[in-house]
């Protein structure tokens, strides 16, 4: 690892909306649609460059962590990702689960379309 280490969680946190085994409406809808920008939407429309990357909501602001279980997931997609392992600033084991990591859902859409509350 380089000294430019990706920030990145090492593992879903209990209520990560990554996670299968969460009950939806943790977050609402409108929250999940701002995100959208951090995840291929249709199969080969990968985030360019300058898209955000999918942050732990347990980070605080301004000093955001990838997600581990966005990573886990669909970080394979996103192509600031891929250059992150390329250029040794990421393990590539950080886009696999972990060992008895919880099941986790396989693409943005099927995530925030389960888990999207209602927006008040």
């Amino acid at each position: 690892m380089t000294a430019h280490a990706l920030p990145r969680a090492e593992r879903p946190c209990k209520r990560c909306p990554w996670r299968k085994d969460v009950p939806p409406g943790e977050f609402p809808a409108s929250r999940y649609e701002e995100l959208r920008v951090t995840s291929e939407q249709v199969p080969g429309d990968e985030p360019g460059l300058d898209a955000p990357m999918f942050a732990c909501h347990k980070t605080k602001e301004g000093r955001e962590k990838a997600c581990a279980a966005w990573l886990a997931a669909v970080g394979h997609r996103h192509i600031g990702v891929r250059l992150a392992v390329a250029q040794g600033r990421l393990p590539a084991q950080a886009l696999t689960p972990g060992e008895s990591w919880p099941p986790l859902f396989a693409t943005y859409e099927e995530m925030a379309t389960t888990q999207a509350g209602e927006d008040r």
